[in-house]
């Protein structure tokens, strides 16, 4: 069965992804094995006495990082890649073997491939592990190209088709873990589109277009509030920093109700589409990067259309606000007090600290929806940044439970999660003389006191920030992914409605 993404829109074509029992080797122009050192269940793979072979007269040992390229019969080529000792491995270590993959597939100019690992990884049954390897091959050859000034037609996937081969698994749980990894790869494509896409590009009434065909083609509905809608349910935090550009304001509400549904979880999205930091304006220097600042919005986006994909019976409501945020002479300026939908009031003391006004709003508004289960996406402070750099999103939630059950399932598909505190003694750094709090607590603790501001804006028992800075895009390619955005949260939201869906 065919794993080829068929979302609404996408920039370019993805490659398409089969699991199968019998490949058909000579049709496949190259082999990839991933093995650990001096692994000896190799012949248990397909091919496995002749790469066993291979493997004897190259001097291969499995070492991390060690790739070797050998002409083959049927395929054509074989390359060996090692992912070291095998008390070592790690999802990790095979998600940089699987883009390795894609960039020698391409620099050798291979039109399919074929990926075989001879064991589950250290969690995982066969099927998840058969999952994952999947989901994350068919990213090995994404690119956004969408202003690449070639011909449409030209635009072809520079691999066209890889193939896994399953063994212990029966055929209906083969169809399953396809449909899985069609809908997640799906989803996380989606993010990295949009994340990618240029601000002129993605502004916010453009964004709430893309949410609107996502939302079509899911089955789900989709409400988009404007400015005058926006003024008339007193988001006083989202027109605020809005004041400053003249792309208007949208409110972005998607519903996904299906039938059988238990649980309601919402989902929230920071959406500024472009964020010079307004009147506390950032430097210069890479500030082009700030495109990326709608990425909890995509991964809410992405999230809601690989449930929708996988038609899973638990109720999600995706609310995303999203705006510019810029300098003019219309702009917010530090010492505003601005009054928020919930009625709580904000001193301003730095423009910058704006996605934490335009989230206040929306949190409050998905509170009372009285969710069972309340999260929220951002990239929100460069702060979270300096403490886990790009090797984890930080967690913040007043609910342990969730807290361990969203670690639990990042860890399952390679997103991992650090838990931070938000500890009362903190508060003291938001404290404002002049309104209910301020915007900013300053240098120290940055993170921390970013997400106890949202938490004055949520009224769910059950809640979870996730600060994901540091890994919804990559300033510079990565052993294992390309530069741009990542498609962060997708899988570990996806997974832990999975769990949801069982309970």
């Amino acid at each position: 069965m065919s794993l080829a993404n068929c979302s609404v829109w996408h920039n370019s074509v993805p490659m398409e992804v089969s699991l199968t029992r019998e490949p058909k080797w000579s049709r496949i122009d190259h082999l990839f094995v991933l093995l650990t050192e001096n692994d000896k269940r190799v012949r248990d793979l397909p091919l496995g006495k002749p790469i066993q072979k291979a493997i004897d007269g190259s001097g291969f040992t499995g070492r991390a990082d060690e790739a070797i390229t050998l002409l083959f019969d049927e395929p054509r080529k074989l390359t060996l890649i090692g992912l070291g000792k095998p008390n070592k491995l790690s999802i990790r270590t095979v998600r940089n073997a699987l883009y390795s993959i894609g960039k020698t597939a391409k620099k050798l100019r291979d039109r399919s491939i074929a990926m075989a690992l001879p064991y589950t990884l250290p969690g995982l049954d066969s099927a998840d592990t058969t999952r994952l390897v999947a989901e994350q091959l068919s990213q090995a050859d994404y690119k956004y190209d969408a202003y690449i000034t070639v011909k449409k037609d030209e635009k072809r996937p520079s691999i066209d088709a890889a193939v896994i081969p399953v063994d212990g698994l029966d055929a209906g749980r083969v169809r399953e873990v396809e449909r899985e990894v069609r809908a997640i790869s799906d989803g996380v494509r989606t993010v990295r589109d949009l994340g990618n896409a240029p601000s002129n590009d993605i502004t916010p009434a453009r964004l709430a277009e893309r949410a609107e065909e996502v939302a079509k083609a899911g089955g789900i509905k989709a409400t988009v509030y404007g400015r005058k809608d926006i003024e008339r349910m007193k988001m006083g935090g989202l027109l605020a920093v809005n004041r400053g550009s003249a792309e208007e304001p949208r409110f972005i509400v998607l519903e996904y109700t299906p039938r059988r549904a238990k649980k309601h979880v919402a989902l929230v999205g920071k959406g500024i589409t472009f964020d010079s930091g307004g009147i506390s304006i950032k430097p210069a220097e890479k500030m082009e990067e700030m495109k990326f600042d709608m990425c909890g919005a995509a991964a809410v986006i992405g999230t809601m259309e690989a449930a929708a994909k996988l038609a899973l019976p638990v109720r999600i409501t995706g609310v995303i606000p999203s705006t510019e945020n810029l300098p003019s002479g219309s702009a917010y300026k530090p010492g505003d007090i601005i009054t928020m939908m919930s009625g709580k009031t904000v001193e301003i003391v730095n423009t910058d600290a704006e996605g934490r006004m335009i989230l206040g709003d929306a949190l409050h508004y998905a509170s009372q929806l009285k969710p069972d289960h309340l999260l929220d996406f951002a990239t929100l402070t460069g702060a979270c940044v300096v403490a886990l750099a790009n090797e984890a999103a930080g967690l913040f939630s007043n609910d342990d439970e969730l807290a361990r059950k969203l670690i639990e399932c990042g860890e399952r598909v390679g997103e991992r999660l650090w838990r931070l505190p938000e500890w009362d003694e903190y508060k003291d750094l938001i404290r404002s003389e002049w309104a209910d709090m301020k915007n900013s607590g300053g240098r120290w603790g940055g993170a921390v006191t970013a997400a106890l501001f949202l938490k004055e804006f949520v009224d769910c028992p059950s809640w979870a920030h996730l600060d994901i800075a540091g890994t919804a895009y990559a300033e510079h390619e990565t052993p294992r992914e390309s530069r741009g955005a990542t498609g962060a949260g997708v899988r570990v939201t996806v997974a832990f409605l999975q769990s949801l869906s069982r309970s």
